[in-house]
């Protein structure tokens, strides 16, 4: 993901609507693709919370190895 770029003087005095419309546009995205990274994280600790509490995670060496057979 990318990293937050830096208002310069020079841009905040210089840049257009447009130019801010559009850098308003490409933080939401990237704010977007953030958001559906921590939802997928937040998906996948529950999931394994879910594992956990019902006893299958961490795998057996058993049901690890039948598992990469598959």
């Amino acid at each position: 993901m990318s990293a937050r770029p830096k208002i310069t003087a020079l841009y905040a005095e210089n840049a257009s609507p447009g130019s801010i419309r559009n850098e308003i546009t490409k933080a939401r995205a990237t704010r977007d693709r953030w958001q559906r990274h921590v939802d997928e994280l937040a998906r996948l600790l529950d999931t394994r919370l879910g594992q956990i509490d019902a006893g299958t995670w961490p795998p057996t060496p058993d049901h690890a190895t039948e598992e990469t057979t598959r």
